[in-house]
């Protein structure tokens, strides 16, 4: 092959090349390794771009929703959905004896009529025309479309959870709320909700409270399967009995000891399945919103409330004792279903044991917002700026409470403890139909027409609610405070 013609482009070819010139073709043909497209030159100015078609990602996936794949999903047939729930037999122990010929007591069942709202999940999806015609490294589409499905499924997974509309309206009801509404309205024991009172999870007891509560007489449950955040798996792990693991297939003994995974917790009513949701928050998850979401926070500014102020006074009820006295500063933000608003701060407020501490929220110019979110610093946290933001990551999130007005009122008794998490044991037998997704459309995507732009938009669309038929098969432990957690509310 005759090369002449590019080291001397002017001679004739004479089938020969010099060294100088053998040097500047494999510095022209060489490829290199850069990869800013714009500065190449030479061979690498011809070289093959690589699109690798397998996209790498960070983000959930379809196995996180450990909640949400695990219960059944009926179809709901309206938008409001009835059931009735029973709770009672009727009569009492014994109370069935009689004389031969004497007056048969009366005897009913217990009823109470339960009503489940559906709700609409939905996001908008586009993408660039242009951008669906190139040689792309995914198919742009199917990623976003993809990304949607994610976002719809980590919205019911943690509504499962913390949902609660009487705070923002479109949100369904979660286990926590549905579960304290029942408590509040009587028809739940109290015993249904366990306050762990900034402690860890890491042994049997309140879970064996918890098993006993559910298979006890007058609710007849079974606890199957207990969801808990990460941090809380891991105490179990590596604090719990072996005399309560659940034997690990194919591991060496069982692999019931101290360290290795606990699958399954065994108690005399059954052995519990563990199931550790990335969804159930542990402190890290519970800073404040404009920490996590800054934009969004800013872009609600109008939903910020106008002044919190907080009074301690005497409360025979508090749960503030002697090591938990001391100063707090409190945080709110106002939310409803566009987000929440940035923060406003209280002052300093000294709180001594017996005591509660009467927080006044001031609402926004506005009143746009549907609700507040309360959190509360650490124990003796220092002096934060009054209305500023100044120190505002060392404040957790302690609950969310609904507007009432342009003044609305929370008395904190120590009950909600900021940066703690919460476990959720349920009866999720088949056929017992204890709690379920009723599913009013199932996930869909609905096509938009673009109106000045090159774009192609849809819409997928998820509508249903969480169902609990049976409160009374489930038991929610809060106030729970990991070993591994950074943030030590009383220390």
């Amino acid at each position: 092959m005759d090369f002449s013609a590019i080291t001397n482009p002017g001679a004739s070819p004479t089938g020969e090349i010099a060294v100088d010139g053998l040097a500047a073709l494999q510095k022209a043909l060489t490829a290199g390794y850069g990869t800013d497209v714009s500065t190449f030159t030479g061979g690498a100015a011809l070289r093959i771009q690589s699109l690798d078609k397998t996209m790498q990602s960070t983000i959930q996936e379809n196995d996180d929703f450990r909640l949400f794949n695990r219960l059944a999903k009926p179809k709901a047939t309206a938008t409001v959905d009835e059931w009735t729930e029973q709770d009672g037999i009727g009569g009492f122990l014994g109370g069935s004896t009689n004389g031969e010929t004497g007056i048969i007591a009366d005897a009913s069942g217990s009823y109470n009529r339960r009503v489940g709202l559906v709700k609409f999940l939905m996001c908008k999806r586009q993408v660039s025309f242009v951008a669906t015609l190139g040689n792309n490294i995914a198919d742009i589409e199917s990623v976003e479309y993809a990304n949607g499905a994610l976002q719809l499924c980590t919205d019911v997974e943690h509504l499962m959870l913390e949902g609660d509309s009487s705070v923002v309206p479109t949100e369904f009801d979660g286990i926590y709320a549905q579960m304290l509404a029942g408590v509040n309205a009587g028809q739940v024991d109290g015993n249904h909700i366990i306050d762990a009172q900034a402690k860890s999870l890491s042994s049997i007891n309140l879970v064996n409270q918890a098993a006993a509560t559910i298979r006890g007489f007058g609710n007849f449950g079974k606890p199957t399967d207990i969801f808990m955040s990460l941090l809380t798996q891991a105490d179990f792990d590596t604090n719990l009995d072996p005399a309560f693991r659940v034997a690990l297939t194919g591991a060496p003994n069982g692999g019931v000891m101290l360290g290795s995974p606990v699958v399954g917790i065994r108690t005399s009513h059954g052995n519990i399945k563990t199931n550790d949701d990335i969804f159930i928050r542990d402190s890290d998850q519970t800073t404040p919103f404009e920490v996590r979401y800054p934009g969004t926070a800013q872009a609600q500014a109008a939903l910020r409330p106008q002044a919190v102020a907080g009074t301690p006074n005497a409360d025979p009820a508090s749960m503030f004792g002697a090591a938990q006295a001391g100063l707090y500063s409190y945080l709110v933000t106002g939310v409803n279903a566009s987000g929440q608003s940035t923060g406003v701060i209280s002052a300093q407020v000294a709180v001594a044991a017996g005591q509660s501490v009467t927080l006044v929220i001031n609402a926004s110019a506005g009143g746009g917002e549907t609700g507040y979110v309360i959190s509360r610093n650490r124990l003796n946290g220092g002096a934060v700026a009054v209305g500023g933001a100044d120190g505002m990551s060392d404040f957790r999130e302690m609950l969310k409470v609904s507007r009432t007005g342009n003044a609305t009122t929370y008395v904190d008794r120590n009950r909600n403890i900021p940066g703690t998490t919460k476990a959720y044991i349920l009866n999720l037998t088949p056929g017992m139909t204890a709690m379920d997704w009723r599913q009013f459309l199932p996930m869909c995507k609905f096509p938009l027409y673009p109106t000045n732009a090159a774009v192609v938009p849809w819409a997928q669309l998820l509508f249903g609610y969480l169902r609990i038929t049976k409160r009374k098969h489930h038991v929610v432990i809060k106030n729970i405070l990991p070993n591994g957690a950074l943030f030590r509310p009383f220390n």
